[in-house]
């Protein structure tokens, strides 16, 4: 991709959400940490994603993070859409509504049994992003995932 002029790319691993059409071809969450850690964990240095290198440790399995469900906040013909999109937990007319009215400890692994295979960006990159920035010991985390990918 990088060959072509990409600039960089994206990741996220799909999960058996409610909605979607096809429940049984997905990964759990343990296969998805053993997909991700093959496909990152001797990736190529010309590779450039746009993404957090915590949250690729974390689609490897070598880091836990909780959603953050109010990290990717989404606002379309119908409003404020609640977390998370996969869910369509429906809309609120105002940010403010959004903020004071959704029920935020319902989301996530642990939290919500829909949400148990879930590892996907718009909660957990969130996540890794606090961690690097949320502490010096996250951000020297960030700044050796990113000097040195494939290292232990």
């Amino acid at each position: 991709m990088m060959t072509v002029g990409v600039e960089g790319m994206m990741i996220s691993p799909g999960y058996s959400y409610q909605k979607a059409p096809d429940q049984q071809n997905f990964l759990k969450r343990k296969k998805t940490r053993e997909l991700f850690a093959r496909i990152l964990g001797n990736r190529k240095r010309t590779w450039r994603f746009n993404q957090s290198p915590l949250f690729l440790e974390f689609l490897m399995g070598k880091r836990e993070y909780q959603c953050t469900p109010w990290g990717n906040p989404t606002y379309n013909i119908f409003g404020w859409q609640k977390p998370c999109y996969l869910l369509q937990d429906g809309y609120t007319r105002t940010f403010q509504e959004l903020l004071n009215d959704t029920e935020w400890d319902r989301y996530g692994t642990g939290r919500n049994e829909k949400c148990a295979d879930c590892m996907v960006h718009c909660g957990y990159e969130a996540s890794a992003v606090e961690d690097t920035f949320g502490s010096w010991s996250g951000f020297g985390r960030t700044i050796k995932t990113t000097v040195m990918p494939n290292v232990q």
